[in-house]
């Protein structure tokens, strides 16, 4: 029988687990920096375009409703605007609110096209021009004080 065998299984299995507790730490603080990073980037960006909104005399949510609603991309905003379902979206949110035949187009808030180009401006700033040019082929108004 020998009693020095004892302590090194003992010591073995306190490495492993300690090795692994090291590899779950160190995956942790790697996701939760990446998040961290991503975060910042996303409230840099949203307190621009807050600054700008409120530069422009427009409305303005708090920074962290912006970051959360376009995150670090733009999110919607960014995608291709001249794409049919991104088109239809934006053009149902300036009709009159009713659903089914009721629908109708209004004339449209500058302010809010204008809040719409700063947005693309801020995020994706080599969209801006679609988003003037399909402007150009809506009425807009200032409908809103």
């Amino acid at each position: 029988m020998t009693t020095g065998d004892a302590p090194d299984h003992k010591r073995r299995w306190i490495y492993l687990t300690a090795g692994l507790l090291l590899v779950v730490f160190a995956l942790t603080g790697l996701f939760t920096f990446s998040a961290i990073h991503e975060s910042t980037q996303a409230t840099a960006k949203a307190q621009q375009l807050h600054d700008n909104l409120v530069a422009a005399g427009l409305p303005a949510p708090e920074v962290k409703v912006i970051a959360d609603t376009f995150g670090e991309d733009g999110g919607s905003i960014c995608q291709d605007l001249s794409a049919p379902l991104i088109k239809a979206r934006y053009q149902d949110s300036i009709t009159n609110g009713a659903a089914g035949p009721g629908q109708r187009p209004v004339i449209g808030p500058r302010d809010f096209a204008e809040a719409g180009g700063l947005a693309i401006a801020t995020y994706c700033p080599d969209r801006l021009q679609d988003y003037l040019s399909h402007l150009e082929t809506l009425k807009l108004e200032n409908t809103t004080k």
